[in-house]
């Protein structure tokens, strides 16, 4: 009896241990990568654009000229500004590039006339990431307001009224914006377009010759 007792017993124990064994079903390297992809794709800032070049008029108070390099969907991406701009009636030439590091976590901004950079922890990157209806470019509060053609791409059109501003976007990007700077009017409008392009190591680092400071958010909340 106490034989049978016994191997009722173990067999009710491996009967228990096969079937929680068979429930278990393994993760596969397919499913880790494909999660891995899945998560990659959506903190991709700008979802639908691998790389870019774009070039860009401004007109305005400032008088230039403004490339974009967009680079692994916009987890690197460097704004190079050459404007001149009027000041008690002389004319100043200024040269700058604000340089966006790790998905959107980090902002330089160079100034190529002192040699000198103070770098910022941008501390809402994540809200932009995986958005194409807005970046860094659109005002808070503002309104959609139609759709534009600009080089042969469809943009949405979005309006502030105080202090003015309009913003034309495509694929998450700034393709033209108008806005009051001073009470004087800046518009910014793209030239050319160039996707999915190969983008030089050199336009998304910091020159050599540039001192870089780090700034503290605190010294923001002190008077």
């Amino acid at each position: 009896m106490r034989n049978m007792s016994f191997c009722l017993i173990m067999s009710l124990v491996i009967t228990t241990m096969t079937i929680s064994c068979t429930s278990i079903a393994p993760v596969t390297k397919t499913e880790i990568t494909t999660k891995v992809e899945t998560a990659a794709e959506a903190s991709r800032r700008y979802p639908e654009l691998k790389s870019a070049i774009i070039k860009y008029n401004v007109s305005g108070m400032n008088n230039g000229t403004e490339t974009v390099y967009i680079d692994d969907w916009g987890r690197r991406e460097a704004i190079y500004k050459k404007f001149t701009t009027k000041m008690m009636g002389i004319d100043l030439e200024r040269n700058f590039i604000t340089l966006i590091t790790e998905n959107g976590k980090w902002v330089y901004n160079i100034d190529l006339n002192s040699k000198t950079a103070i770098k910022m922890d941008n501390k809402g990157f994540k809200a932009l990431q995986g958005n194409t209806g807005s970046n860094m470019g659109v005002a808070i509060d503002a309104v959609k307001v139609g759709t534009e053609e600009i080089l042969g791409k469809t943009c949405d059109v979005w309006k502030k009224s105080y202090p003015y501003s309009m913003v034309w976007m495509w694929k998450g990007i700034t393709l033209k914006k108008d806005q009051d700077v001073a009470a004087m009017g800046v518009i910014t409008e793209a030239i050319e377009i160039q996707e999915n392009v190969s983008i030089p190591e050199d336009k998304l680092t910091i020159p050599s010759d540039v001192k870089v400071k780090v700034l503290d958010p605190r010294a923001l909340s002190t008077g």
